[in-house]
Formats: structure tokens, C-alpha cells, sequence
């Protein structure tokens, strides 16, 4: 610190680029590169030869309720992080899922504060262990896209300390972060880049966080108010409003230099920890996605089947027998499977194993699978196929990509394995600048006689040629979130009959323009168009010839991602239709639900099986496969409850009132609220089938009274009556007497063989048994009689017994 002058200092403080922080060769210290998250790491960009494992969803990693297993495969995150350079990663996200409409409720680690804390908290400590620092975000209130750069969250005290700041308290208490980012959103009127009450007295005063404050992503507005505020370091670089401006605002004794060189310590401290200062260490271990390391794709697919939740299994339909030989695999997301959400969640996946090529492999030759989709699931366009797509210049699959500059000279042409080009995708070096017109362009061949659609899609001016003539050419109307157009961009497109085997080149123009500096979103798109009746006539006649049926639904690639929230919980398209067509031609239907967030299911009660995969990543179809096939017991829960219908979601869409937001529901959120409400859910947090049946035989309390302020441990004893091994996850709810919440304390998971009991020690930290009182800003200990209630799940509790507190 001695060392730094106050320009060196600041200049510290601002990132150099869009995902690395500034180096200072003098004192040893390499610029730190960050990396977003939090279902994989996908590094500074999208490179197709620079490719990511891409996890299960966060919320799919919260849906086993197993904090063990989320520390074992957040440190295989942590090592591919250290494999691919990447010294900090933008990750976990633990806003809660308030409502199920939120676009971003895949990244949350579900509804309630105490089981997100847990998860959270182990994220943190696997990422950490290899060295890799944590980024937790946003805090706070960020728990909705709408109006995100801009909107009032209004909360009272109790709503932020008992709901919202617990997963955020749990990650620097309890796992240590090492970064924690502040969101766009203002809470009760201040900017939370700028707010002091939350960044400097409660995180860094209070809970005694060491680490350092990020902005979002262009989050900081303001010169002396964040950084009088407790924010440490300011993304993206390197321009922002920090550099001169704050060296001028200390030098005129606006700002204390004492806080400059606190932020500096901070940002040091980081930097020691990933191995950043000094020497440079030992490099990193070659990594190569796609061929392994075996290890790290086991654990990946035992995560995505542990996460897998049984909602339903009439008839034991579930696990397929094993005298099934025809199989019918339907639906449109078995046909496009949806690994991962969009936004900067989104990696580009090493591999991808889709639902037949698991259930192919796990099956064998003896049974027969016939695939049909049944109906479409989105009004995109997508592909083209690789298999009909080739190179118009070399002749190897995939498409042509030629960069123009501002005097329409080519200054890049290469190949791309997809039809797509995004702002993270890497230009060779001195191109970005000049990038002023994108081309892509491959040889189509269609696989039949039909229609098809060919379009363009994207930011900008859009041009489509076929055979060298003009199809299609457009200016794309501008959106305020570029995520939005990242997952969702703009599309414009023709149709036209082509007969089986005959080609046509393609050439998509794009200009993006000065939409956002550094963004480009671009893609060529391709697909045979097959109509409802066609489509769900395949499927009938499928499943008519089918011993089981396995249906596939769920929303369609980009319709959950960051920069904006769902519309509606009803599957897209004719789905609900296909679902009742199907189950009525064949009585083993098995219903899988590929989403990240809830869906309405108003066939729900007309079905075989629900199993809920959320977004599963790259494992997809072998995860899937070894749960329908038994190999792998379904031993999730939910995170988030499922709503009957949409007038009955407690919380619904979030809808500011003059730019406020305000969570007037208060501690009520997800389970509590249909407590509250007398609502009842379709499946109530915490619920979850298994492939076994379990009874819950006692809870052993303590005898007399406890001591308030003090940790409580409980026992619990199940018993497996059912036919075969299993996992239970027990949870222990408390009702407090002086509001009469009732809210998840703890829970742990058994393992037993049938006929077997098993015996789990719980602890009910003090903290479940306060509140916090508004009138001395503080946290109380009352004395009283709490019930505790035992069971599978937040509605089944069958086991009760009275705790006294005094």
C-alpha cells in the first residue's frame, strides 16, 4: 500500500476490461480474470473451441437438498475454473425464488431463506476450496427482472433480515466468500451500489465481511456516493465512473483516502487468495472438456439425477419394467432438450447427451424407441441440423463466417460449428473495432420433400439471401436489456418448398450497429415445417403402439433467462393438449417437465408419472435414463411450490407501481404464503416421491426447557416399509407462538434398506427460534412454547411435539 500512489491505487479499482480486473507488474500482482456462472464456467467468452461443462441449474443443485453433494460438485467448478484461468467466478446467485415467474428463478436456489443458505453456503465453500473466489449476488432484492436496471424494491426490516439477507449472511458467516456483487435495483430508495446501510453496516460492519464489494455490471452510476457506500471495485472497465473522477473526489476531500486504500486491501486480499500476487505459481492442468476428466462428468450426472423430483407415480409406473419393448419418446423438448437457461448463465456445453441417446444406451437393442415431437413448443426458428448444414467454401459441415469492415473489405472468414455468433464469441485480434457487417452462410440440404423456413435473427440491419437472391431484410426494433435480445433476438424469415436432398446456400447479413458497445448477437436459422395435426398425429400413432410412454414438455430455449420474467406458468404451444391426447392412448404415460421454474399442470391427475428435471445440464439424457430405469433413485424435493393455477400463486407476476416493487407479502413467501392464504398448491415445497415408502415413527425433544438464544438438537426415526433401498430427506418446520410463522428450521437425509429404521440427529439453530424486531433494530429471543413439526415434506408433517423456550 505504501508503494501505490493514489492514481495507482484507484486505477486498481475499475476493471480493465469487460471480465479482467487491472494488473500492476511493479508489486506482483496479474490482472485477476473473472468468469460468469453460476451452472458452469464459461470463461471471458463462447469460444466453440474453448468449451464449458455445463452443470445442472442451480436450482436443480437446490432441489437435492444434499449441501454435501453440492460442495463435491462445485469443487469439480472450482477446478475447471483453475484449468480454464479463471480466477473469480460471478457466481452463486442466491435471490430467492419470490415468485415463479421470475425469469432468473433457474439461478436461485429456490423459496426459502434456510435451505438456500445451506446450498449457498456449500456452492461457496466447493468453489473456494480450489482456490477460485465466489462472487455472491445480487445482493439484494434483485429477485425479479422486471424494470432490473431500475426498479424500488420496498421492504420492511424484518422481510430483508429474516427472508431475503439469510442466503447472503449464511455465504460470508458460515463459507467466507471472497466477493459478494451488488445488484442494479434500489432497495427502499437507494441505489444498493450506493447504499450504506446494507453494503458497509450490516455486510461489512455487522457479519464482518473481508471481502470485496463488485457492482453489477455497469451497476455504478455515481462517483462519490459508491464510493462512500462500501463499493470496492467497479465492472466492467475501463471506462466507469471512478478513474480521475474519484482520484479528484479524494484530492478534494469529498472522499476519505482511508476508504481507498480499505477497497485496495480488499481487492489484494482477493488477489492473494486465487494466487495472483507474487510469483507467479504453478500453471494450470490442461483441460479438455469434451474427452473428460471422467470424474467430472460422473459427478455432473449424479448431481442431475439426484435433483430429479417424483411428483407422481400411480401404479408404480416408475421405474419402467423391464419387460417394456416399445417405447414411445415424446414431446417437443425430447426432440430439442433444453440443458440450460439463458442469459449469462449460459456456457457452451462440452458435450450434450440428448434423452434418446441415453435411454438408448441404457436400454439396448431389446426395446424399440420411437421418437415423435408431438407439437411445437416455440415460434423461433430453429437449427439448421449440423447433418444439413456444409461449409460453402471448404465443404466441411457447419457455416462460413466473413467480418466486414467500415469499407466492406473482409477482414475475417473462418469456419463455425453453428450458425451463431453472440457478444462473448471472440473475434481475431484488431477485428472487433472494425466488425461493421457479420455474414454467415452455409449449403442447406433438406432431409425431405416439405416446406421449410429459413431466417435471420438478430440486433441491427438483417438481410437473408437463398441462391444469391434476397428473401428477407429488416432493421430489428431495439429492446433496453441486451439480454433479452441475447435470448430472444429478433427474427425475420421466409418459407419455401424444397424437395428431399436438394440444397440451397444461405447467407445471412447482419450490421448491428452502435445497439451496445462489444454486442453482437447474430444467427442463420433453418427448420422443415411440420403442422399441429401432422405432428400430433405421429404422436398418437406412437403412443398407441407403445407399452410406456415417456412425454418430454417444457418451455423452449430462451423463454426462462435473465433481462426478463415469464408471462404466463402454462407450457407453451399445444403441450397440455398432447399430454391428454397421449394419456389417453396409453395408460403408462410418464410425464417429464424440463424447466427451471414451475409449470401449471392441469393434466396432472390424468397421468402415470410427473417426474420434474429442471435444467439438467449436458448429462441430460443419461441422468435421465438411469432415474427412469431404476438404476437411480429420484431423490429430490422440491425448492419451489407448484401452483394449481395462476390466479392462485400467492406471490404472482412482479408488477412495479411508479417504480416501485413492493413485497407487501412480507415473510410470506412461496410455502408460507399458501400457509397463510389457505391456498393449496398442486405439490407444496419439499415434496418428493422416491422409489420406496417411508413411515415416520418419533421425535425425540428435549426434556423441559431450553435456553433461549441457544442451539436446539433433535432426533428423528423413519423406517423404510417400502420394497427396495432408499433416500428420505426429513424436514423439521417450527411455528413460533408470538406470529404463529411456521417456517423450515433443518433438514438431513436417511438412507436405510427396507424393513430398516433410520435415526438422524438434527439441529434447530437458535436462529430459527428469533425474530427480528423492528422497533430496536435487532434480532429477539422469545420465550415461549414453539411446535415443531416433522415430515416429507412443508404440507405432510405427520410428526408433532411442543419445544418450551425459557
Amino acid at each position: 500500500m505504501e508503494e501505490l500512489s493514489l492514481t495507482e491505487k484507484i486505477g486498481l479499482l475499475t476493471g480493465a476490461d469487460a471480465f479482467t480486473l487491472p494488473a500492476l507488474a511493479r508489486i506482483g500482482l496479474r490482472g485477476l480474470r473473472t468468469s460468469d456462472g453460476p451452472a458452469g464456467v464459461r470463461g471471458t467468452n463462447m469460444d466453440p473451441a474453448d468449451r464449458s461443462t455445463s452443470f445442472p441449474a442451480p436450482i436443480a443443485l437446490a432441489a437435492t437438498w444434499d449441501p454435501a453433494l453440492i460442495e463435491q460438485v462445485t469443487r469439480e467448478m472450482g477446478r475447471e475454473a483453475r484449468a480454464k484461468g479463471i480466477d473469480v467466478l460471478l457466481a452463486p446467485t442466491v435471490n430467492l425464488a419470490r415468485t415463479p415467474y421470475g425469469g432468473r428463478g433457474f439461478e436461485s436456489f429456490g423459496e426459502d431463506p434456510v435451505l438456500a443458505a445451506r446450498i449457498a453456503a456449500a456452492y461457496v465453500r466447493g468453489v473456494q476450496s480450489e482456490g477460485v473466489a465466489t462472487t455472491v449476488k445480487h445482493f439484494v432484492g434483485n429477485d425479479s427482472e422486471v424494470e432490473r436496471w431500475t426498479v424500488d424494491v420496498r421492504a420492511d426490516e424484518a422481510t430483508l433480515r429474516e427472508v431475503y439477507l439469510v442466503p447472503f449472511e449464511a455465504c460470508v458467516t458460515d463459507a467466507e466468500c471472497a466477493a459478494v456483487m451488488a445488484g442494479y435495483n434500489r432497495v427502499n430508495g437507494i441505489s444498493m451500489t450506493e447504499h450504506e446501510e446494507l453494503l458497509t453496516r450490516i455486510l461489512k460492519d455487522e457479519w464482518g465481511f473481508q471481502g470485496v464489494v463488485f457492482s453489477d455490471w455497469s451497476a455504478a452510476r455515481a462517483t462519490v456516493q459508491t464510493a462512500l457506500a462500501g463499493l470496492d471495485l467497479v465492472m466492467p472497465g475501463p471506462d466507469g465512473p471512478w478513474g480521475q473522477a474519484l482520484v479528484d473526489a479524494v484530492e478534494a476531500g469529498l472522499v476519505p483516502e482511508s476508504l481507498i486504500d480499505d477497497k485496495v486491501e480488499r481487492l489484494l486480499r482477493m488477489a492473494e487468495f486465487c494466487g495472483a500476487v507474487g510469483a507467479p505459481g504453478d500453471p494450470a492442468p490442461a483441460l479438455d472438456v469434451r474427452k473428460g476428466p471422467h470424474a467430472r462428468r460422473d459427478v455432473v450426472r449424479q448431481a442431475a439425477a439426484r435433483s430429479f423430483t417424483l411428483l407422481r407415480n400411480v401404479g408404480e409406473a416408475l421405474p419402467l419394467p423391464r419387460e417394456i419393448k416399445e417405447l414411445a419418446l415424446i414431446g417437443p423438448n425430447a426432440v430439442h432438450p433444453v440443458y440450460q437457461g439463458a442469459g449469462s448463465a449460459e456456457v457452451g456445453p462440452a458435450v450434450t447427451m440428448s434423452p434418446l441417446e441415453g435411454l438408448r444406451g441404457a436400454l439396448g437393442g431389446g426395446v424399440s424407441i420411437t421418437v415423435a415431437e408431438g407439437c411445437a413448443h416455440s415460434y423461433r426458428t430453429s437449427g439448421p441440423d449440423a447433418e444439413c448444414t456444409e461449409d460453402p467454401v471448404d465443404g466441411g459441415p457447419g457455416a462460413r463466417l466473413e467480418i466486414y469492415d467500415e469499407d466492406d473489405e473482409l477482414v475475417y472468414s473462418g469456419i463455425r460449428p453453428n450458425s451463431e455468433l453472440t457478444f462473448w464469441d471472440p473475434l481475431p485480434e484488431g477485428v472487433a473495432a472494425n466488425a461493421k457487417q457479420l455474414a454467415l452462410s452455409t449449403m442447406y440440404t433438406a432431409p425431405a420433400d416439405g416446406g421449410y423456413r429459413f431466417a435471420v435473427a438478430g440486433i441491427g440491419e438483417l438481410r437473408l439471401d437463398i441462391d444469391g437472391e434476397l428473401a428477407t431484410e429488416t432493421i430489428a426494433p431495439q429492446v433496453n436489456d441486451p439480454m433479452e435480445v441475447f435470448s430472444q433476438p429478433f427474427e425475420s424469415g421466409v418459407e419455401r418448398d424444397l424437395r428431399a436432398g436438394q440444397r440451397v446456400r444461405l447467407t445471412a447479413t447482419g450490421r448491428p450497429g452502435d445497439y451496445e458497445p462489444g454486442f453482437v448477437r447474430f444467427r442463420l436459422a433453418a427448420q422443415r415445417i411440420r403442422t399441429a395435426p401432422e405432428l400430433m398425429g405421429e404422436a398418437l400413432a406412437a403412443a398407441g403402439e407403445a407399452d410406456a410412454v415417456v412425454v418430454i414438455v417444457g418451455p423452449a430455449p430462451g423463454e426462462e433467462s435473465e433481462g426478463y420474467d415469464r408471462s404466463t406458468l402454462a407450457l407453451p404451444g399445444r403441450q397440455d393438449a398432447l399430454i391428454e391426447e397421449v394419456s389417453a392412448v396409453c395408460p403408462r404415460t410418464i410425464v417429464v417437465v424440463n424447466s427451471g421454474m414451475p409449470v401449471l399442470m392441469p393434466w396432472a391427475e390424468r397421468v402415470s408419472a410427473i417426474l420434474q428435471i429442471w435444467f439438467p445440464g449436458q448429462e441430460f439424457g443419461l441422468a435421465l435414463a438411469d432415474v427412469l430405469t431404476g438404476d437411480q433413485e429420484p431423490t429430490g424435493r422440491l425448492p419451489v411450490s407448484i401452483p394449481r393455477t395462476e390466479p392462485l400463486v400467492p406471490v404472482g407476476i412482479a408488477k412495479p407501481h411508479e417504480g416501485a416493487l413492493r413485497y407487501e407479502e412480507g415473510l410470506s413467501v412461496g410455502y408460507r404464503a399458501y400457509a397463510r392464504t389457505g391456498i393449496d398448491p398442486r405439490y407444496p415445497f419439499g415434496h418428493g416421491l422416491g422409489y420406496t415408502e417411508w413411515d415416520y415413527e418419533e421425535v425425540q425433544l428435549p426434556v423441559g426447557p431450553v435456553h433461549a438464544g441457544a442451539d436446539v438438537e433433535i432426533g428423528v426415526t423413519v423406517r423404510n416399509v417400502g420394497p427396495r433401498q432408499g433416500t428420505e430427506t426429513v424436514q423439521v418446520y417450527l411455528t413460533r407462538p408470538v406470529d404463529g410463522v411456521s417456517a423450515l428450521a433443518a433438514f438431513g437425509r436417511v438412507v436405510a434398506k427396507p424393513g430398516e429404521r433410520a435415526r438422524i440427529r438434527l439441529t434447530l439453530p437458535a436462529r430459527a427460534f428469533a425474530h427480528w424486531d423492528e422497533s430496536r433494530h435487532a434480532w429477539a429471543q422469545p420465550d415461549g412454547a414453539f411446535l415443531v413439526k416433522v415430515g416429507p415434506s412443508s404440507r405432510e408433517l405427520p410428526l408433532r411435539g411442543e419445544l418450551l423456550v425459557g
